[in-house]
């Protein structure tokens, strides 16, 4: 097993040399001075980091930090390696051209895995070599601790990677043995966004959770003794990082035993590894040869159509709805761009209307002072929160409702299908959902907030029909900037189209949203008047809004035969 796997590996790393040297002197140069560039300024940040902390704890010896630093460099390189593990593992592991021809190859199959994830793995180490290795080697000088620091370091380093290396892989392997690989990438995209999205709301929202540290801050003995509590916790990681600072002091005894129980996780689980690997790794790769190949027989084809329910009956636009709403889920990374404007509300809720500190401004006690108490600007803010976040999240399937047919556009282009039809099929695809969600959060909104039943109907009627306006828009603009030359879902918006509704999603925004308001303004400086600002602000949103989602989808059904011809 051992032969194969270095042979397997030293040919791999011979593919990779002889495609660099295969590259064009210049895009060589600009490879190696780009490497050397972020192993510069990465590494050299690293490095003054690892000291300057060194130094500050050797000149203050009573905090008793030192193993803090070593753990917590080692806690977040683990971290950064486990969220990239999976996909790390999912590409080496199962989306390789090479595949076929090693698994039919006379070498041993843990050989395969083995070096695989070997191969996968020199991203890891090259995270280490410039992120951590660094900081460790300086914080040692800065400390002046002995030559048993660094060997451990050494040692250290390269199991660090093992275990979040080995949890991806069994996780990849063991996913692969129940869905195609190829579906779990897509699975992987939507995770990697959503936690993306997780981490932006928690920096949209440092207001609320800096107040909370700074207020342990405020008493230095308490703070002190909480960060050792955190040093203290039973974590691999940590646990290395004692290890380390102890060996730096000449503790052996200690060092030894803290390194021992952190080498034993890393280097026995990847051990576990590729004994689980001997028959995991096949299952999975057998499982992905043969997802997705059988062929229906016609008479299968046949029993399908005629149990084909209600969209094989429905009328031609509710069809085309349907069939959005079964091709959209396919792509996972769709549901990423369609959950990501759901962010909107919490971050202005927290940013903008939720400021409670004494420097803080919230804006709905400032709206409520100029309404002078006659109105609840609370409410309005409410329902104007929730319609731009339905409206960012469902906007997409209108920017995107004519690209989203790719290749398949001129099937339906040739479709005993008028133009109107199928615009209103695409409108219906995004309106509907929108409604609901939008319905839904009103309602939550209403219960939570105790609107009354006037008010809770008035602020869902201005958010149906507005947000019926600006998806009409979408669908009117999406048509002359269609792309139906895509690969990955994500590149099937038009910065025009884009462009071009949200100018027109803001332009109707203020004027139909300015008419629905016009009794909440009446009400303040013209009590007298509200009766007719009722009338007229209802009678005149209708009209603006009906008026502007006419003229655009009529823009989009004049352009609609020219999608897809050249020139």
């Amino acid at each position: 097993m051992l032969n194969d796997t270095w042979l397997l590996l030293s040919l791999r790393w011979q593919v990779a040399w002889n495609g660099f040297l295969s590259r064009k002197p210049l895009a060589k140069v600009l490879l190696v001075l780009g490497a050397l560039w972020i192993g510069v300024i990465v590494g050299g940040g690293s490095a003054a980091l690892g000291y300057g902390a060194g130094s500050l704890l050797r000149r203050f010896p009573q905090l008793h930090l030192e193993p803090l630093i070593p753990g917590a460099i080692l806690t977040a390189i683990a971290v950064i390696l486990f969220l990239t593990s999976f996909g790390v593992a999912l590409g080496s592991l199962f989306l390789t051209n090479d595949l076929e021809m090693l698994m039919s190859a006379p070498v041993d199959r843990r050989a395969v895995f083995i070096s695989k994830i070997l191969d996968g793995m020199a991203f890891y180490y090259g995270i280490i070599a410039i992120a951590a290795a660094p900081a460790l080697i300086t914080y040692g000088l800065g400390l002046q601790y002995g030559p048993l620091y660094y060997l451990l370091v050494l040692i250290t380093l390269l199991g660090t990677p093992l275990f979040p290396a080995s949890v991806g892989a069994l996780l990849v392997m063991l996913v692969a043995r129940f869905a195609p690989a190829r579906r779990v990438r897509e699975v992987l995209g939507l995770s990697a966004a959503l936690v993306g999205m997780s981490c932006s709301l928690l920096g949209q929202t440092t207001r609320l959770w800096t107040q909370r540290i700074s207020g342990v801050s405020a008493d230095p003995q308490a703070f002190l003794s909480q960060i050792q509590v955190v040093t203290n916790f039973p974590i691999p990681t940590l646990v290395a990082g004692r290890g380390l600072s102890e060996a730096g002091l000449g503790d052996w005894v200690p060092a030894l035993v803290n390194l021992s129980g952190f080498l034993v996780l890393t280097f026995g689980f990847f051990a576990v590894t590729i004994f689980l690997a001997d028959y995991m790794y096949t299952t999975g790769w057998i499982r992905m040869q043969s997802s997705g190949s059988a062929a229906r027989s016609r008479k299968q084809a046949a029993k399908d159509a005629a149990h084909s329910g209600l969209l094989g009956g429905a009328p031609a636009p509710l069809a085309l709805a349907l069939k959005d709403w079964r091709v959209i889920p396919r792509d996972l990374r769709n549901f990423a761009q369609l959950l990501a404007p759901l962010l909107f509300l919490p971050v202005v809720y927290i940013n903008l209307i939720g400021g409670t500190g004494r420097n803080s401004t919230n804006v709905l006690q400032l709206a409520d002072r100029y309404g002078l108490g006659m109105v609840n600007m609370a409410n309005v803010f409410i329902a104007v929160g929730i319609l731009a976040s339905t409206i960012l999240v469902f906007s997409r399937i209108g920017l995107t409702s004519i690209s989203m047919e790719g290749k398949s556009w001129w099937i339906l282009k040739v479709a005993p299908l008028s133009g109107f039809e199928l615009l209103r099929g695409k409108y219906l695809s995004a309106v509907v959902p929108f409604a609901v969600l939008s319905s839904l959060l009103m309602i939550g909104a209403a219960i939570w907030r105790h609107f009354s039943v006037w008010g809770f109907l008035y602020g869902w009627f201005g958010v149906e029909l507005l947000g019926a306006g600006m998806l009409a828009i979408a669908i009117g603009f999406a048509v002359p900037w269609a792309r139906l030359d895509w690969d990955d879902p994500r590149g099937m918006s038009s910065g025009w189209g884009t462009l071009f509704a949200f100018i027109g999603y803001i332009l109707l925004g203020i004027v139909g949203g300015g008419l629905l308001g016009l009794p909440v303004i009446l009400s303040i400086f013209r009590p007298e008047l509200v009766g007719v600002g009722w009338i007229a602000g209802v009678i005149g949103a209708v009209v603006v809004t009906t008026g502007v989602a006419w003229l655009a989808l009529q823009f989009g059904l004049s352009r609609l035969s020219a999608v897809g011809e050249s020139g």
